[in-house]
């Protein structure tokens, strides 16, 4: 019979700490080496019927839109997936309910440093009470408030976003939408909000560079935006619909699936294949 050690009381107390501390250093890497192996990306967050964007690059992070209220556990799960407890960046559209939804309750879960709004004052008195409470909420927290404005660049790792244009003297809401472009190197995404043709002539007549490769399709594949010429011009290799499934608006409209298809895009629905990811590989993209 192979004879017994009897430990001291501390003896068992030291082993008992080394036990600790060396599950602690394993899970640090662990979680080092998921948050700093992560290849640059942008993931398209399937919330429903709205809008929701992460994009990632060596540790930073920039959240373009909220979803809606109900969006709160897609995001919160999404973000935490990568480890990511701060955004760097919340950058909000326009001040919408499917856009806006569930930032104040990201302001209380995430450390959220900064961020943009489109500076717009809802119609909607439901809407104008929800981004009241974000700001509120963002300054009781110490999270820094700005207003986007046209040529404003923000950094997030090997990303630079560019605030291409932001008509804050509009006559539709859907058309003060922050409209951005997200650059890695020489790979291109067109984010638009909900603007409609209106803003994209604009665009087209101010001779704004907006050339992608990934669009996200202006307001959940609405007829009332993504014209043929916006197309035209921007040629994206993929296209992007954020929409929910069965939705009571009918989104994408027909119309906007038929004017992406004829220009040879690839069609990629959250309401389909839930959340749609892109990472950055050797400075190209990547469909994950």
């Amino acid at each position: 019979m192979a004879s017994l050690i009897k430990l001291t009381k501390k003896q068992k107390i030291i082993l008992v700490v080394i036990a600790v501390l060396l599950l602690t250093v394993v899970t640090a890497v662990k979680n080092i080496n998921k948050t700093t192996s992560q290849n640059d990306f942008v993931e398209f967050i399937s919330v429903g019927q709205g809008d929701s964007t992460l994009i990632y690059s060596d540790g930073y992070a920039a959240l373009i839109d909220a979803g809606t209220p109900m969006s709160a556990t897609a995001i919160s799960k999404t973000l935490k997936s990568y480890n990511i407890d701060t955004l760097d960046v919340m950058i909000l559209s326009h001040p919408h309910d499917d856009h806006i939804g569930s930032a104040e309750f990201l302001l209380d879960e995430f450390n959220v440093e900064n961020i943009v709004f489109s500076d717009v004052l809802p119609s909607d008195d439901d809407n104008a009470t929800a981004l009241k409470n974000i700001k509120d909420t963002a300054e009781y927290l110490n999270t820094k408030c700005h207003y986007a404005t046209e040529g404003m660049v923000i950094n997030i790792g090997n990303f630079e976003l560019t605030v291409l244009l932001s008509d804050e003297k509009a006559e539709d809401e859907n058309n003060m939408s922050i409209v951005l472009m997200a650059e890695n190197g020489g790979s291109k995404f067109l984010f638009t909000g909900d603007a409609e043709q209106v803003t994209e002539r604009k665009l087209i007549d101010q001779n704004i560079n907006f050339d992608c490769d990934v669009l996200k399709v202006g307001h959940h594949g609405s007829r009332t935006s993504t014209s043929q010429e916006f197309l035209n011009v921007a040629t994206p290799r993929y296209s992007v619909i954020s929409c929910g499934k069965d939705n009571s608006y009918g989104h994408p409209h027909d119309v906007v699936v038929k004017r992406l298809q004829n220009i040879g895009t690839t069609i990629l629905r959250t309401d389909r294949l839930g959340n749609i990811t892109f990472k950055i590989i050797d400075g190209k993209i990547v469909k994950e």
